[in-house]
């Protein structure tokens, strides 16, 4: 108990505010929308910064960390692609891809295992997500206002899909916030950002935000959500179903005459790529096209047979991660995201336990990730990332709670904010 009662009440060192900016910044993308920012690279700053810092601090990796499933799966399927390096249709493409972008997704993902060992550390990485989450809705929404155009793309990063998507992915996160032992500061920062990025799901008009968001609040609705009062679910709803509604006109002509959709007839729509992405995994089932390289092998492959030489992306995450990892990868990639969600569900259920309440909204964040993702090329989504590395975090503190949070120390701040909540 005493192990256990120091850490619950641990000094958050640098290291972990170093944590909180990157994911700011990873989550918010602000050198997206500031040109000062972009020169000073402020995404690979921060997490060198938070790695040099770390290792002042004397962080140690606990060893239980690489027992974990979710860690194991990862590098796993890491070490495939690297194996696939010299079968790639672009060996330049994929080996820049596993060796910068890769590694830098990766990385986050391990510290913020490392970083989340604590309820209080995961409740101020949530606010931080809330208050991310606030910053790129409002951003926009104001350029919406100002370019008024059919749909606006949210950055060179992100269109309008994309960033749909990812809003729907983020907004369960930030409705946790609510409901966790915050002040009304806090509380109030999640509802503004729950309803900006609902309001910036309808006024993206991607159908496939749109569907996420409903599949968010559905489950929402008919969940038995852990230690939280029906009224307050209710009004959480209601909300959000009153965002909805009321922007549902800027995206309903967007579901009219969906027969003459250019995804079903189009040469570039959904149905006709996925049909020659699964020409190409077909011709190279094992190791894939390549890391990063489906676009390219789409490119190639259609020069080859007399098409357009157009280089777009499989549209289907899943289908991303077959054509440029192989079966062997895609099955690794599903049985990922299968075991962590399994896991979330199975805390969950515990519904005693303190960390049920934010079990159950991270697995409702991969419900929103996944209704868009399954139509979208989001196989290495920071976002992902993001959750697969709080579902590890979570049964690392679940399954080893000597080493984590004490449960008497979170069952007294729980009963201290029913104390203080007005929800």
């Amino acid at each position: 108990m005493e192990a256990q009662s120091r850490v619950s009440n641990e000094r958050l060192g640098p290291s972990f505010v170093c944590f909180l900016i990157w994911t700011f910044i990873v989550m918010a993308r602000p050198q997206d929308f500031t040109a000062l920012l972009a020169p000073f690279r402020p995404v690979l700053l921060i997490s060198v910064v938070t790695i040099v810092v770390m290792f002042l601090e004397g962080a140690v990796v606990p060893g239980s960390m690489f027992r974990l499933p979710e860690v194991r799966l990862v590098l796993l399927l890491y070490f495939i692609m690297l194996v696939g390096i010299p079968l790639a249709v672009h060996r330049g493409v994929a080996f820049r891809f596993l060796t910068s972008a890769m590694p830098a997704t990766l990385l986050y993902l391990l510290v913020s295992i490392i970083q989340l060992r604590s309820v209080r550390r995961l409740n101020m990485t949530m606010a931080t997500i809330a208050l991310s989450l606030v910053f790129s809705a409002s951003v926009y929404i104001a350029e919406n206002a100002v370019h008024q155009s059919f749909r606006v793309a949210a950055s060179a990063m992100y269109d309008p899909n994309d960033i749909a998507m990812l809003f729907a992915t983020i907004i369960p996160l930030c409705l946790y916030t609510l409901f966790a032992g915050h002040g009304r500061a806090i509380k109030t920062l999640s509802i503004v950002g729950t309803c900006l990025a609902a309001a910036g799901i309808m006024m993206s008009r991607s159908r496939g935000g749109v569907m996420a968001l409903v599949v968010v609040i559905a489950f929402f609705l008919l969940s038995s959500v852990p230690r939280i009062r029906g009224a307050a679910k209710i009004a959480v709803v209601l909300i959000l179903a009153f965002v909805f509604i009321n922007y549902f006109s800027m995206v309903q002509g967007r579901f009219e005459n969906m027969a003459e959709d250019y995804n079903l007839n189009d040469e570039n729509g959904r149905i006709n790529l996925w049909k020659q992405n699964l020409i190409i995994l077909s011709e190279n089932p094992v190791l894939g096209t390549g890391a990063g390289c489906s676009a390219v092998a789409l490119g190639l492959w259609r020069a080859r047979e007399g098409g357009t030489q157009t280089w777009l992306t499989p549209h289907s995450s899943v289908l991303q991660i077959a054509v440029e990892a192989g079966i062997p990868g895609a099955v690794i990639f599903v049985i990922l995201n299968f075991l962590a969600v399994r896991n979330l569900r199975r805390i969950r259920r515990n519904r005693d336990h303190p960390l049920s309440r934010l079990a159950f909204f991270v697995e409702l964040s991969f419900y929103g990730f996944w209704t868009g993702g399954l139509l979208l090329s989001h196989g290495y989504s920071i976002h992902l990332y993001l959750l697969l590395g709080i579902s590890a975090a979570l049964r690392h503190l679940y399954e080893y709670p000597a080493l984590s949070t004490s449960l008497a120390e979170s069952k007294r701040e729980e009963r201290e904010e029913h104390a203080t909540s007005n929800i």
